[in-house]
Formats: C-alpha cells, structure tokens, sequence
C-alpha cells in the first residue's frame, strides 16, 4: 500500500505539473495529513461542542465516509513517511498489529486525536521517529477499534482510490 500510495502521489505530481519547492514540501504534508484528520474527525460526527442528539444518520453512508476519510488520512502519512525516509516505521508486523487490535476501544475519542496530533507535531519538529510511530499506530487503532472500521472495507477503498 505505501509503495502504491507513494508512486501515485509522484505521478499526480507530474500530471499535473505541480511545482514542487523542495524546500516546503513535507511540512505541507504534514499540513494535508492535519487537515485531513480534521476532516475525520469532524465528519465522525464525535467530537462537537454542540451536538444535537436528534440529527439522523444514515449508518452505511456515515461508514462509507469513515472509511474515505480514513484511507485519505493514512495515504497522507504515507506520504509524510516517505518525504522524511521513514517507510520503516509504517510497517507493523502482524504480531504487534494483532496486538494493537485486541486493546479496547477508547471512549473518550477527544483525548485520542489530540495525542494523534501531538505525536504528528512532535514527530516533524523534533524529527522524532518514535513519535511518529506512536501516532501512526494510534491512528490505525483509532480507526479499526474506535471507529469499528473493517481492514478489507479499508484496503478495498485505497486500492479503488489508488
């Protein structure tokens, strides 16, 4: 997946002839990733202020989006990963994935994004690999566990996506 995702971000790149400054490009990356958990998390529909219990959702399209939004957010760290030479540390075994995904889902999905986010900011300037690592791992539980989303559902949407 972090091979395809990286040769496809090159080739939109020279599609569309984007000029690329060498000099900003992975901190617009990590912008991109920023805003697109923003966008996840905002479109999970768990983390307003003003919430209104009577709103209606429709259960397949709210899940359809989780998993764009998603699949979006986990290209983009991809990306990060890439820019900084760390596609290393997006490789996680089976055992330590297994692992991952017998933890219980979080509650208080508030605390886990913004942990997401510190490790994303701290990863870039600290240019911690630690970091980084901790907030892709916490990314994909938060996705698989917390958000209940299905691994199949989500490789099915990046390889139509990519």
């Amino acid at each position: 997946m972090l091979k395809k995702s990286i040769a496809n971000f090159r080739l939109s790149e020279q599609k569309d002839n984007f000029t690329v400054n060498k000099s900003n490009r992975l901190q617009k990356a990590y912008i991109n990733l920023d805003i697109s958990l923003a966008k996840l998390a905002k479109d999970s529909k768990r983390f307003s202020i003003l919430s209104n219990p009577n709103v209606n959702i429709d259960i397949m399209d709210y899940k359809n989006t989780m998993i764009k939004d998603f699949t979006k957010s986990m290209n983009l760290f991809f990306l990060v990963a890439n820019l900084k030479n760390w596609n290393h540390l997006i490789i996680i075994s089976e055992n330590e994935q297994k692992k991952l995904f017998k933890n219980k889902a979080d509650n208080e999905f508030s605390n886990v994004y913004l942990v997401i986010k510190k490790m994303m900011i701290n990863s870039l300037f600290n240019h911690s690999e630690k970091d980084f690592t901790y907030a892709w791992k916490i990314f994909n539980k938060f996705g698989i566990v917390d958000m209940n989303l299905n691994i199949d559902e989500v490789s099915k949407e990046f390889f139509n996506k990519n």
